[in-house]
């Protein structure tokens, strides 16, 4: 009876400790991301890029797959200011379990906003959701992403931004703790840490969160855990000041920012979402 009670304590024990596969933020799996030899996270960009002295590249709402960039495609918007020679920012826009790069596109809405020389990527995941492995796919992709737009357009390398809802929040912040410097600043959308490793967080990031009082998904409190996380990481004082009725901000050292925005909705994407990261952003 005791060799059969140790069995049953042993089992439990070894299933307990499996990964957890979920499908709002990939897997609960220890390890850091590996970056790819020689590319943009290990090694940045030059400034300025190739393809500020390259012939201009197509502008226009141009697909993902079609363009050969990315098998399982996306949407990539570029403005004829663009394709001027000038410098111009890129912000990267992550969808949720299960949806597309053109939905969070829409969702956003960032076309009003960012038409005067701001080029977005929306890429899908490689399989439904984003995978945050050690070797991840859609990290090798948004690396391969960066170095071809590099050689495509003329493009900012201090002034590229991450954003993200849900599973994309969480892909989201898992790029901005593994290779920070690669990034500007960050936009998280009902987004939370604990789907990866705290451990592989170095550096800091500017972040703005978004997160509604009734997410069932990720709790309102586990988005607070992930502003506080990142409070830490930049060594801002966690006393926030508010800004307006939706929006909050922290006094952070420079270059950090932080703000946070509580609104009173569920697991999805506020109407005012794509304007408050245009403003955070500074674009």
């Amino acid at each position: 009876m005791r060799h059969a009670l140790l069995s049953f304590l042993l089992l439990v024990a070894a299933c307990s400790s499996a990964p957890e596969r979920v499908i709002d933020g990939g897997s609960n799996l220890a390890g850091c991301l590996i970056p790819p030899d020689g590319g943009v996270f290990l090694s940045g960009l030059p400034t300025p890029v190739p393809g500020c002295v390259a012939d201009a590249g197509p502008t226009g709402e141009l697909d993902l797959a079609a363009l050969g960039w990315l098998r399982s495609g996306g949407v990539l918007v570029v403005p004829p200011e663009a394709a001027a020679g000038k410098a111009v920012p890129v912000v990267f826009g992550f969808h949720g379990a299960g949806e597309s790069g053109e939905r969070i596109r829409e969702a956003l809405a960032l076309g009003p906003s960012l038409d005067a020389g701001v080029i977005r990527v929306f890429p899908n995941a490689a399989q439904g959701t984003w995978d945050i492995r050690a070797v991840s796919a859609d990290g090798r992709n948004v690396d391969a992403l960066i170095q071809t737009l590099s050689r495509t357009y003329c493009i900012d390398p201090a002034r590229i931004y991450i954003t993200g809802f849900s599973a994309g929040a969480v892909f989201t912040l898992f790029l901005g703790c593994n290779v920070p410097d690669t990034f500007r600043g960050m936009g998280v959308i009902a987004g939370v840490y604990d789907r990866f490793s705290l451990s592989c967080c170095h550096s800091g990031i500017s972040g703005i969160f978004i997160h509604g009082t009734d997410d069932e998904a990720f709790s309102l409190a586990a988005g607070q855990r992930a502003v506080g996380t990142t409070l830490v990481r930049d060594g801002c004082d966690p006393t926030a000041v508010t800004d307006d009725a939706t929006c909050q901000t922290y006094s952070c050292p420079a270059p950090y920012a932080v703000d946070f925005c509580q609104w009173n909705g569920d697991h999805d994407i506020p109407p005012f979402a794509g304007a408050e990261i245009v403003r955070f952003f500074g674009l």
